[in-house]
């Protein structure tokens, strides 16, 4: 349960760097090709054996492929969660990219054959009743065209978010059991963080973007958590009993619940009656899926 805590509290904390970043004037996109980069070098240094990545060993391991799919969806999903907080909130965000849940919910029950039950059926429909009420905004201000795209953003984060948990979940369903967990994330984070200063530096040659000192700060900042969130919960997959079809919602309501409430203290960030009572769902899902589990 632990490892479970520790990587939906990284998560919010993702979340909530961006808002941050948006104070503070910090280019977005170079913290996040920063962030990747520091998350790469993080999943080195803890390693507890570098002898898989120095004699190049990793490139017959069957995970390796796996993760260098995810590393390249990891940054497109990660600057579509940027420009939702930006645009419609911490709340809104962390709702969008953790709906998500129900894509390793369904592929628990029906590809890895997890336990059923009427509680645990009731607890994903209260989570989904969750993210549904918390996500009740106001649309962003500009134009109509602008409205019009920008209002895509959330569903966008939705299906990317769920995309990566169901390819992340099918890695420690085949690969990751009992061996890679440390070298899987940390290649997954090299590929991010290639496929991202590959991007800048034509940004930069271009001159269609100039470096920011403080998106380097940022990214630090940023790297950390991320790489944490992501080691702790492949290490809730393989050492929990529950099954994914638990820890995946209780993972994301849990983010959600962290980062709504923190925005709210922190930020000043408007909460609504509505947005309240998703939170409340949010809840009550947590208990009814864990209760489930044991």
């Amino acid at each position: 349960m632990g490892y479970l805590v520790l990587s939906f509290t990284c998560s919010a904390i993702l979340i909530l760097l961006f808002k941050v970043f948006e104070r503070n004037g910090i280019p977005v996109f170079q913290a996040i090709v920063f962030n990747y980069c520091t998350a790469a070098i993080c999943g080195f240094i803890f390693l507890p054996d570098h002898y898989t990545v120095t004699s190049g060993a990793f490139i017959s391991q069957p995970w390796f492929p796996l993760s260098m799919f995810l590393g390249a969806m990891f940054i497109t999903v990660f600057n579509l969660t940027s420009l939702t907080t930006i645009n419609f909130g911490v709340s809104t965000a962390s709702v969008a990219a953790k709906l998500g849940l129900v894509f390793p919910v369904i592929f628990a029950f029906f590809l890895y054959n997890e336990a059923f039950s009427v509680l645990k059926l009731v607890g994903i429909l209260f989570a989904f009743a969750a993210v549904v009420l918390s996500s009740i905004k106001e649309k962003p201000a500009g134009n109509t065209a602008v409205r019009t795209a920008l209002t895509f953003l959330p569903y966008a984060v939705f299906i990317g978010n769920g995309a990566c948990d169901s390819v992340t979940q099918f890695a420690n369903k085949r690969f990751l059991m009992h061996e890679g967990i440390a070298e899987f994330a940390m290649f997954i984070f090299v590929a991010a963080g290639a496929i991202g200063l590959v991007i800048l530096g034509f940004m930069l040659i271009s001159k269609k973007s100039t470096l920011n000192a403080k998106s380097i700060i940022g990214g630090i900042a940023l790297g950390i958590p991320n790489y944490l969130s992501f080691l702790f919960l492949l290490k809730a997959l393989a050492t929990l009993s529950w099954g994914s079809s638990v820890i995946f919602p209780v993972s994301n309501l849990g983010t959600v619940a962290v980062a709504t409430l923190v925005s709210f203290v922190v930020f000043k960030e408007k909460i609504s009656k509505i947005n309240l009572a998703g939170l409340a769902f949010a809840a009550v899902a947590i208990i009814l899926i864990v209760l489930s589990g044991n």
